[in-house]
């Protein structure tokens, strides 16, 4: 039992020691490392420092080197020196191409802008233009306009004339088929036509045969409305009398007479 726990006591000393010296060692890794990033910062041998001087360094191999070796650094360097001369050039030529396409880029773009402005000025010419011409369609359509409704006010008249000049053969033509219906339309529209022309005499002949005709219609329906055994034939002739203007007093005293 006591040599378990000697055993025991003694591993773990010795993990201890090992761990003490592992970390030791592994700190002086560490200080190493950064005196060597620290050198090479300020060694003034190293090419590829900020701190490097060419004669120190010559100086140190031809001291320290002998021919091969100095022709083997020399060959080493001219390779090296080579190397970056072409990655200069290739550089040096894609920036070069670079510039050129940015160039044709920005002349292209001038044209374009240039093509642009021109095409704008062309609008804008053509929109005055149209302008123009839209002011001056205007004012021809004023007149036009001025005309056609003179026209149309001429068409208007031509076609009432005709109208009134056509009614009394059309009344007629009515009383021949006994349209009374029709015949009655026809006066109502013309009656409001004949009272504008009432003062012209060429209209005196119309206003006379249609007045003529009117009478004739009346005397006909009044014969109808005195001989009417229906009262559909009595009331379609009462209503027809009434519209021809025959007075309310007439057709009563007529009724009662019946």
């Amino acid at each position: 039992m006591k040599e378990d726990t000697h055993r025991k006591t003694t591993k773990e000393k010795l993990l201890q020691l090992y761990n003490e010296q592992a970390d030791s060692h592994l700190n002086h890794s560490d200080a190493a490392a950064s005196q060597v990033h620290e050198n090479s910062q300020t060694d003034v041998f190293n090419i590829d420092g900020p701190t490097f001087r060419a004669q120190s360094y010559m100086d140190k191999h031809l001291r320290e080197k002998d021919l091969s070796d100095l022709m083997l650094e020399e060959k080493v360097l001219t390779e090296q020196i080579r190397t970056l001369d072409s990655e200069m050039q290739t550089l040096m030529y894609d920036n070069y191409s670079k510039f050129i396409s940015a160039t044709d880029t920005i002349r292209m773009m001038k044209s374009d802008f240039k093509f642009v402005e021109n095409e704008m000025n062309s609008l804008v010419r053509n929109m005055s233009s149209i302008g123009s011409l839209s002011d001056k369609i205007t004012s021809n359509l004023t007149g036009e306009r001025s005309k056609l409704k003179t026209l149309v006010a001429t068409q208007q008249t031509l076609n009432k004339l005709k109208y009134l000049v056509e009614l009394p053969g059309r009344l007629q033509g009515y009383v021949v088929e006994s349209n009374w219906d029709t015949a009655v339309n026809d006066l109502n529209q013309a009656k409001f036509i004949l009272k504008s022309y009432h003062n012209t005499p060429s209209f005196k002949n119309i206003r006379r045969d249609c007045h003529q005709i009117v009478f004739e219609i009346q005397r006909k329906l009044w014969e109808q409305f005195e001989s009417a055994t229906g009262a559909n034939e009595f009331h379609a002739n009462l209503k027809i009398l009434k519209q021809l203007g025959v007075r309310n007093s007439k057709l009563s005293s007529s009724f009662i007479e019946q």
